[in-house]
């Protein structure tokens, strides 16, 4: 008998070993990061003061980097302030983000391949 260990039991065997809300220490690998650009893969109308979930271009994610979001302008309409899939994946996992939520400051019109903002990508290594 074979047994197909799924995506989904290796997240859920990776969070049992949490049992407190600190997720572990880490050290920088080097300080050479990754940036990647978050681009909108569809039309999406905004009104200022919301925010609204807009499908991007799929962003490679590998195991062991941790992200942060430019805090650079780099929309008219409003800033991209996260970025995810559907399954939230710990840090050891390959992940692929493939929608944004975005804050607009203006109405407006996000067309698609309008760059939402810059995701920053740095290497780490789990101390714990």
């Amino acid at each position: 008998m074979v047994r197909i260990i799924q995506r989904l039991d290796n997240v859920k065997h990776d969070y049992e070993a949490l049992k407190e809300h600190a997720m572990g220490d880490f050290k920088v690998g080097t300080i050479i990061g990754k940036l990647r650009a978050i681009i909108a893969a569809e039309n999406v109308e905004v009104d200022a003061n919301e925010a609204k979930p807009i499908k991007i271009k799929p962003i490679k994610i590998p195991a062991n980097h941790i992200t942060f979001l430019s805090a650079y302008a780099a929309n008219r309409y409003g800033h991209a302030i996260a970025v995810g899939e559907e399954v939230h994946l710990p840090m050891s996992l390959k992940k692929t983000v493939d929608h944004a939520t975005f804050l607009a400051s203006l109405e407006g019109e996000i067309q698609k391949d309008d760059l939402l903002g810059v995701l920053i990508l740095l290497p780490v290594e789990m101390l714990k």
